[in-house]
Order: structure tokens, then sequence, then C-alpha cells
């Protein structure tokens, strides 16, 4: 019985973590898609924050399914792979964060 539950389990969380990745790369791509269209209309500004807070929660998703990877089946690949997901999640929000800090000083300098 404990056997069964724990392939129940497994198969739960493969198909999590399928789920999740597809999420994380479409999150990606139409937020690309998005970021390009608004380039080509001359919305520089615009552009960038929807590439930049699309790469950043497309990167969430990929880090909850690399989470979820560790807990199935726990090698330290797959701890790196978390690790760097991780690192380049901060790396995103704090660049996303300077960008808006920047982006009030030039607004401030504006008015």
């Amino acid at each position: 019985m404990y056997q069964q539950i724990e392939e129940i389990f497994h198969l739960m969380v493969r198909y999590a973590i399928l789920v999740l990745e597809a999420v994380g790369v479409v999150v990606i791509l139409v937020n690309t898609i998005r970021s390009i269209g608004q380039r080509l209309k001359q919305d520089k500004d615009s552009s960038r924050w929807t590439l930049t807070e699309g790469i950043s929660s497309g990167l969430g998703f990929l880090l909850s399914s690399e989470v979820l990877k560790t807990i199935v089946a726990p090698d330290w690949k797959e701890i790196g792979m978390t690790c760097a997901i991780l690192a380049m999640r901060a790396g995103m929000t704090f660049l996303i964060k300077w960008e808006e800090k920047q982006s009030e000083k030039e607004e401030e300098k504006r008015h």
C-alpha cells in the first residue's frame, strides 16, 4: 500500500513539474513577444519592463519545478540547477528594482 501511494505521489509530482516548466516557458515567450511588439511601436520603456518582468515571472515557475525535482530525486545536479535558477531570479529581481529606481529618478528630473 505504501509503495502504491509513493508511486502516485511521484507521478503527481512529475506532472506538476511538467506543467510548471511549460507555464514558465510560455510566460517567458509571451512576454518576449509582447516586448517585441512594444519595441516595434517605439515604446522602449514598456518594452524593457515587459521583458524583465516576464523573465522574472517565468523563472519563478521554473524555480518551482526545480524545487519539486529536488524533492523527487535529490542529487547534486538538481540542487545545482535549483541554485542557478534561484541566483538568476535574484539577479533579475535586483535589476528590476534598480531599473525602477533609475526610472523614478529620470521622471523626477523631467518634472
